[in-house]
């Protein structure tokens, strides 16, 4: 044991060593040898709202100095996360991080596919979710140890023909991060918290900071994991199922032409490629390991000191061998060569690489191309082998790389000044490279490379003066200065027909036969885009305190965009935020209950940063010259091409800043000196001035005109409560409950229009913008006397000019006019949550600990369109759309009530089976067991004489239970949009973890 212990501890002091002397200059790796007796070291935040200190190590030994990054004030609306929890459990991001464990936010995790994209609100969204572009344009700014990091961009959906998958690699940035370098994380949800980061607050802020360096001895950990994911059971079915399940529609509606045209791949029960066994699970599930394992080192004098870290992870999905390995380095050093002079630089290198699902409908939007989907794939494994080894021969390479540089320099004077400089790169690449064979391609193979990059440069000055003055009375005033340079760029290039399977890779820009060195295909397209965006800002905050009592902090921010043309390009945005400490005041001392009393107020108003050039300049003009479903096709006939972007749509001139005004209220409350902790926020969050596109006539060729004009609020509570139950030598029980809820309202659209319709969604101004709109079913037509006659015409009852006839639906005509169209819909039914949050325990008894979380979301409705899209199998059999595509896991049984569901006449003009009706909203609240996890802390004597501070090992389980009325899949694997897809929106498996933590 013990020289186990001395080689893995010898090893990571030498590529600790090894790291820190690659990193630093000489004259920083002399002073890394000396000591001092003083440990004092100057922090500052460099700008508003933190406080300068001369202050000494922590408990933990970490220097303060890396609060110089940017921190919160405290009396805002913030939500920290308990990282002793989340590090013990195999999340992947930080968005997994928060479901049920800090309050105003809405996460929605449509799959379970390691790595892949998911979507974080904090108090709603201002966006009307129409479409996977939306999604970006709602999200929160993720803020590591003071730096905006930059996400992708939603401009590559301009030349996909499909809304299924951005191009490239389509990954969760957030994977990056290595939980076990985070020191905290917290939820900036008000202008108080997050107004400091101007524009780039209006979605709310997730505030992540990293662990630090630290003055001390030198100190290695250690963390460590391993797990497995358990597959899941599925109900499989073979052509036998699926052809007794489609003949009562058949002999009870079916005509001669359509009892001929019965598929043949279900006519014929003697064939065991579809009536032979069902055991396609057996290659497609898999029970999924999961490891990780990182390594720190840290330690130093006042005068220097360092922290490096690398790590390791990977997780398997469960499904279509799906997962995600990422490898990561990390490196922080703190010099201070004179007194009040400190210099700080982090290095962050990760890179993910991430092995995707193999989807026939997500190999058709890649290629643009539609395949024959007259007979589906075989449900018995020994046919669906060769399907398998086919896809072998693809490549489907995604491979993200990152670098975060923060150099910081902090210099204070005259005892109440400090001069405050940042500079950060944020810079990540993304790659990917598909290749399929002709065995999968209809003949035809396929090849494309994808390379993006997102960049951003931030460069912060500041100067601040803080002082106490006689009487209890505190100033602190800021100046600053601060900018931002974004870039976001892609090469994409496609290519089809090549002439050799051997050749899998294509090089976008070589595309002259003679040159490129393959020289096998012969259609080839190739497509280069880049935007890029400038924010200047100045800002100044003035905060007042008294006797610690009474606190009072005004912020003005003037941001200017390179998005507006010149008229608009400038806004002015103020803050103002005050609290009083009431527990503070002299006739509560002595109070024995009541040991807390704060109450918050803050009102603030930010501006909204646009994610695209075009507004800048008024009507725009582009390549939007496609053909044959391609929306973007830089040619016509070979020759180059531009014209008006009619698919973008009219942008109107002048467009100006979208602004979100936000008011927060809130009590933090503590009674029985703390045991008891309770926190209430109330806020209403108003978007105003908002772009929006409106739908236009046909003969204006443009399909919308772009400009601003909508309003949209959201307001709600938080609550959450505390308690320390039995506080014991031995024993001790802490319980804690939340609750978030969110509601929504359109205030206003553009050029007075009340109400819009925009695809299947109707929105109403002064009604909620998450709402479904339906029509309302009533039961079915079993007779053609049963369908009403208008007595005024003496017609039958119609669906939009279609009558209706026995076996059709019976939807209500809610406008009483005998006939069936958008007027009969309503708006109904809740897609976000109408409450969430959590609900946990932590028991600890001696060394041991249990931690119990439920998460629960309550008031939401889900469309089952799995079951609708199963029903509806006669307009959805062999087409030409990708609707018709019939995954592997198609044979599986849909999970619903299907003696709920009327037997409609599939084969209707009325389209009965629409997903859009009542009959398929199902109650889509749902109660989770979360996470369980066990742990034991080591105490020995061995342990003490060798030097090992602390050893905890743990299990955890995750996912192991759900309650829920809904009859479907997973009520929380549905899509951004409130849809279960079925096969498409895969549930999180139930994972069981064991790992330890280890310091010396």
């Amino acid at each position: 044991m013990k020289s186990i212990y001395f080689f893995l501890r010898r090893s990571i002091y030498f590529f600790a060593a090894w790291g820190l002397l690659c990193a630093i200059p000489a004259q920083a790796q002399r002073m890394l040898v000396k000591t001092s007796k003083d440990t004092g070291s100057v922090s500052i935040d460099s700008l508003a709202f933190a406080k300068i200190s001369v202050s000494k190590r922590d408990s933990a030994g970490y220097l303060p100095n890396n609060e110089i990054f940017l921190q919160p004030a405290r009396n805002g609306a913030i939500s920290p996360l308990n990282m002793m929890e989340v590090k013990k459990l195999p999340y992947t991001s930080i968005d997994q991080m928060l479901i049920g464990r800090v309050t105003g936010v809405d996460v929605r995790i449509p799959t379970a596919e390691p790595g892949k994209r998911t979507s974080v609100f904090v108090r709603g969204t201002s966006s009307l979710l129409l479409g996977n572009r939306d999604m970006f344009y709602a999200q929160p700014t993720y803020v590591v140890d003071g730096v905006p990091l930059i996400m992708d961009h939603a401009f590559a959906y301009d030349i996909q023909r499909f809304d299924f998958n951005r191009l490239g690699t389509e990954t969760n940035l957030l994977s990056y991060l290595d939980v076990n370098d985070i020191e905290s994380i917290e939820v900036l949800k008000d202008f108080s918290a997050s107004a400091q980061y101007g524009p780039n607050a209006a979605n709310g802020v997730i505030s992540i900071k990293t662990k630090g360096p630290r003055v001390g001895k030198m100190q290695v950990s250690v963390n460590a994991y391993t797990g497995l994911s358990i597959k899941p059971a599925v109900d499989v079915i073979n052509g036998k199922y699926e052809s007794d399940f489609r003949l009562p529609f058949y002999e009870k509606y079916a005509n001669e032409t359509q009892w001929r045209n019965f598929p043949r791949y279900l006519a014929d029960s003697s064939q065991g490629r579809y009536f032979g066994p069902a055991n396609w699970d057996d290659l497609f599930y898999r029970n999924g390991f999961t490891d990780g394992i990182q390594a720190a080192v840290s330690g130093g004098t006042p005068y220097a000191s360092f922290r490096f870290s690398i790590g390791q992870s990977s997780q398997q999905g469960v499904y279509d061998k799906t997962g995600i390995k990422r490898y990561d380095v990390n490196f922080g050093i703190n010099i201070q060569p004179v007194r009040n002079l400190v210099f700080t630089t982090y290095v962050s290198v990760a890179s993910l690489n991430r092995k995707r699902n193999e989807f026939v409908r997500d190999r058709a939007g890649d290629e643009g191309y539609l395949f024959n989907y007259d007979a589906p794939l075989s449900p018995n494994k020994a046919y669906l082998q060769q399907y398998y080894n086919d896809l072998g021969n693809t490549i489907n390479r995604n491979k993200n790389n990152s670098a975060r540089i923060i150099a910081n320099v902090q210099y204070s004077f005259l005892s109440h000044f400090t001069w405050n400089t940042r500079f950060a790169i944020d810079y990540g690449q993304n790659f990917r490279d598909f290749f399929v064979p002709t065995s999968l391609g209809e003949g035809n193979s396929f090849v494309s490379d994808f390379d993006g990059l997102n960049r951003r440069l931030v460069l912060d000055n500041s100067l601040r003066y803080e002082n106490n003055f006689s009487g209890g009375h505190q100033l602190e005033i800021t100046l600053g200065q601060y900018a931002q340079w974004d870039k976001w760029r892609y090469d994409y290039g496609q290519a089809y027909k090549g002439t050799s399977d051997y050749v899998k890779i294509y090089q976008p820009g070589n595309d002259d036969n003679k040159q490129n060195r393959f020289g096998n295909f012969r259609l080839m397209f190739n497509t280069k885009d880049f935007t890029q965006s400038r924010l200047a800002s100045f800002y100044t905050n003035i905060g007042y305190n008294y006797r610690q009592k009474y606190f009072v902090s005004l912020y003005v921010r003037r941001d200017g965009t390179s998005y507006l043309d010149a008229r608009h390009q400038w806004l002015v945005s103020p803050t103002l935020s005050a609290s009083w400490k009431i527990s503070n005041e002299e006739f509560m001392k002595g109070s024995s209950g009541l040991t807390n009393l704060l109450l918050r107020a803050s009102w603030g108003r930010v501006g909204r940063l646009l994610m695209d050039e075009m507004y800048r300049g008024g009507p725009i003009y582009n390549v939007d010259a496609g053909w044959n479903g391609i929306p973007n096709i830089s040619t016509y006939n070979a020759f180059p091409s531009i014209n008006a972007s009619y698919s973008t749509g009219y942008i109107v001139p002048g467009t100006s800043w979208p602004v979100v005004a936000q008011w927060n209220g809130g009590i933090d409350i503590g009674l029985f000196h703390d045991r008891l902790r309770a926190s209430l926020d109330v806020y209403a969050k108003t978007d105003r001035n908002l772009i929006l596109k409106i739908p236009t006539s046909e003969e204006e060729g443009y399909t919308g005109i772009v400009k601003n004009g909508m309003d949209i609020r959201n307001y709600g509570y938080e609550l959450s409560i505390d308690a320390d139950i039995v506080k014991g030598k031995q024993f001790q029980w802490t319980s804690g409950i939340s609750i978030y809820t969110n509601q929504t309202k359109l205030l206003a659209m553009p050029d007075g229009i009340t109400d819009l319709v925009i695809n299947n969604r109707r929105f109403l101004v002064g009604k909620p913008v998450d709402r479904y709109w339906l029509l309302v079913n009533d039961g079915i037509y079993n007779s053609e006397n049963e369908v009403p006659v208008n007595p005024a015409t003496g017609k039958k009852m119609s669906y939009q000019g279609v009558p209706l006839h026995k076996g059709d639906p019976k939807w209500k005509d809610l406008d009483g006019n005998y006939d069936i169209n958008d007027n009969d819909r309503v708006m109904t039914g809740r897609l976000s949550p109408a409450a969430t949050g959590g609900f946990s325990n932590t028991f600890h008894y001696k060394e041991w600990e249990i931690n119990v979380l439920i998460n629960y979301a309550l008031g939401r409705k889900i469309i089952n369109q799995a079951l609708a899209d199963r029903f509806d199998f006669v307009n959805r059999e062999g087409i030409d759309d990708p609707k018709a595509i019939k995954e592997i896991s198609w044979w599986s049984k849909v999970p619903g009530d299907y003696s709920k569901i009327p037997l409609y006449n599939p084969w209707s003009a009325v389209y009965a089976y629409q997903p859009n009706q009542t009959l398929f909203l199902e109650n889509g609240a749902y109660m989770k067991l979360r996470a369980l996890t066990i742990a034991y802390n080591m105490h020995a004597a061995w342990m003490k004489r060798s030097g090992i501070e602390y050893l905890r090992i743990y299990a955890t389980g995750n996912n192991l239970l759900t309650w829920t009325k809904y009859k479907g899949g997973d009520p929380e694997a549905v899509s951004y949009f409130g849809y279960d897809e079925g096969y498409y929106n895969w549930a999180a498996p139930r994972t069981y973890t064991l790992g330890f933590n280890f310091q010396f």
